[in-house]
């Protein structure tokens, strides 16, 4: 039942009202040895029967490696959310608790595949000629993760140099302690280059471009 994840089945409905185009959601887990993967599949599965729009595909991870690296999904539970086209947003974890409804906002946002950033925004994103991959690390229980995973997505969308891993650093500590992440949320450029904290829209901008 969607309750259990702390979801009302009428305010899911009426959110997916918005729904533009169809949504695939490519879910890679294991049957054992994954901390959240069976969770993450039953609530995924949950809000496929909400509506058509949704489709799931489940894969293997490592048994179905030709898919991993179709998508290039390095760890799991993993998701790829794949709209009108795949704009390389990938998640990394378990949504949970107050996350929950901002992973369906995140869904819509894919589906109607619209770039809400502001023009000049977008006009310095523009600058971007090589291919950028952010890595940003967040948590469910940092209010100041949440809106930076939702711009993280927009400039996704924005931009067709920009694909986006979304991390839960407390699932995935030995990456985190890869990339040296001492606070949350953080955004690694490029796997080199990296900074911290909630930034307004263009300073964020600005960090990316600057650090690619």
């Amino acid at each position: 039942m969607l309750r259990t994840y702390g979801l009302d089945l009428e305010v899911v409905e009426s959110k997916f009202y918005a729904l533009k185009n169809d949504i695939k959601l490519v879910f890679f887990m294991r049957e054992t040895g994954c901390a959240h993967c069976a969770e993450t599949r039953k609530l995924l599965e949950e809000l496929a029967s909400v509506t058509h729009k949704i489709d799931v595909d489940f894969y293997n991870f490592a048994i179905d490696q030709e898919k991993d690296r179709e998508y290039h999904v390095f760890a799991i539970p993993a998701l790829a959310i794949i709209g009108e086209k795949d704009y390389g947003i990938r998640y990394y974890g378990y949504p949970h608790g107050t996350e929950v409804n901002d992973f369906l906002d995140d869904i819509i946002y894919v589906s109607k595949g619209e770039s809400t950033l502001s023009p000049e925004a977008r006009k310095n994103l523009s600058q971007l000629t090589k291919p950028t991959q952010l890595k940003l690390f967040v948590s469910p229980d940092c209010p100041y993760s949440l809106p930076v995973a939702k711009l993280s997505i927009k400039l996704a969308i924005a931009s067709d140099m920009i694909a986006v891993d979304i991390i839960h650093a407390d699932e995935f500590l030995q990456l985190a302690e890869t990339y040296n992440v001492r606070g949350i949320p953080v955004t690694v450029v490029n796997d080199k280059n990296s900074f911290y904290g909630a930034l307004d829209e263009m300073e964020y901008v600005h960090r990316i471009i600057e650090l690619s």
